[in-house]
């Protein structure tokens, strides 16, 4: 197959600093490519570069507010008015169809047969395009749906309105979890969904041997934002440090610069400036070298599509402890392949009992990666992945 991922975001040196979206079409691109699959990325972002990546063509072009100052010029100004907000809803959309008309180009330029297109749901790029090719949206995570469901602030209506227009089109979803489809349900009046859990590279995830493990360690790892539960691994760890006062709390992961410094306040406020740390956004081989030293992983996030930083950490053969939400549930299974906890209190308790029964730790890791080697696996989710394209190039076809 001939496919073309349309996306936001992806990770590589060359790009800049993405979420999770980045890392997966990054790896669904490199994997398919292993496949014997042609393979192409059409960025649309901040600025414009192309490179070769394992076999990737990767192409990202401006998007029409970096390149025109004065259509930016009126997007800022008209979402900052509800009597303009008309003219904000327009303007998003010419930047949709902005954006079909740089997927037409690229296609025609580089004379490409494209089988398939994939794309995700948040601003509803494909809103606009016009292909003789089937397109298929994986639901990452919506703007429409972190505002409504995890209370994510200043989201432009603009971006919203894009997303509503173009779920109204779409035929081909990928949920990438049951709590996935039920907000998109909810939200959208979406019907029907093909179900495909995000997977992780087990040969790259995995437990690292002779590893020095920080002794009463707990590594928070996801951004540091309060969306993430940030403020609350502070609060698990002053609680935690009352019974234990070795215990140290590491953060890893992309950093909500004022998010950071209120946290740093309270820190200072209790002493605690030497026992935590923050190590900040880490490429992978460092990730796992540092998130490879923890006693215990927590995931305090207030609301998931999916867990796949849960799942590497799993994979790792970590103790997870993560709070009770939808998509958490999913995947662990509370007492046997990590914890599932409401409130901070449940935290430091589960935490002490890690640090103090080993056996017990011991069966949870194990546990925890055979889980993510059975249902989450990188190789698992392409293979779907792979079918479903089949599938839907096979009806669309016909």
């Amino acid at each position: 197959m001939t496919i073309l991922l349309l996306t936001r975001e992806y990770k590589h040196d060359k790009l800049p600093t993405c979420g999770g979206t980045g890392s997966f079409m990054a790896n669904l691109a490199r994997e398919l490519v292993k496949k014997q699959h042609q393979v192409y990325v059409l960025g649309v972002n901040k600025s414009s570069v192309s490179f070769i990546d394992n076999g990737v063509t990767v192409c990202f072009k401006k998007n029409i507010f970096r390149r025109n100052p004065i259509v930016n010029f009126f997007r800022s100004l008209s979402k900052k008015s509800l009597l303009l907000q008309w003219l904000h809803f327009k303007i998003h959309e010419y930047e949709k169809k902005d954006v079909s008309k740089i997927v037409s180009h690229f296609i025609k330029k580089n004379n490409l047969n494209i089988d398939i297109l994939e794309t995700h749901d948040f601003e509803g790029l494909y809103l606009y395009l016009e292909t003789s090719f089937p397109i298929v949206v994986r639901c990452h995570g919506s703007f429409s749906i972190l505002e409504h469901y995890f209370n994510y602030k200043g989201i432009e209506v603009g971006k919203k309105h894009c997303e509503e227009l173009a779920f109204k089109k779409a035929k081909n979803i990928i949920s990438i979890s049951e709590f996935s489809e039920q907000m998109n349900r909810q939200l959208f009046g979406i019907k029907s969904f093909k179900r495909i859990y995000n997977g992780i590279d087990t040969t790259v995830y995995k437990t690292v041997e002779n590893q020095v493990i920080i002794p009463k360690s707990i590594f928070y790892f996801g951004t540091v934002a309060y969306e993430k539960g940030a403020d609350i691994a502070v609060q698990i760890l002053i609680k935690t440090i009352q019974s234990e006062p070795n215990t140290s709390l590491n953060f890893i992961g992309p950093e909500n610069q004022n998010h950071k410094i209120a946290l740093q306040k309270i820190i200072e406020e209790h002493h605690l400036e030497n026992k935590v740390t923050f190590y900040g956004f880490q490429k992978t081989q460092n990730l796992i070298s540092q998130l490879a030293q923890a006693e215990v992983v927590i995931f305090p996030s207030t609301g998931e599509t999916f867990g796949l930083a849960l799942c590497e950490a799993m994979a790792l053969n970590k103790v997870v402890i993560a709070s009770n939400i939808p998509s958490f549930n999913e995947i662990i299974t509370s007492g046997e392949n990590g914890y599932i906890v409401d409130t901070v209190e449940e935290y430091c308790n589960v935490i002490l009992k890690t640090f103090s029964d080993t056996n017990e730790a011991n069966r949870i890791k194990s546990n925890a990666r055979k889980s993510i080697m059975e249902r989450f696996s990188q190789e698992k989710m392409i293979e779907e992945t792979i079918n479903y394209y089949e599938k839907v190039i096979t009806e669309f076809k016909n």
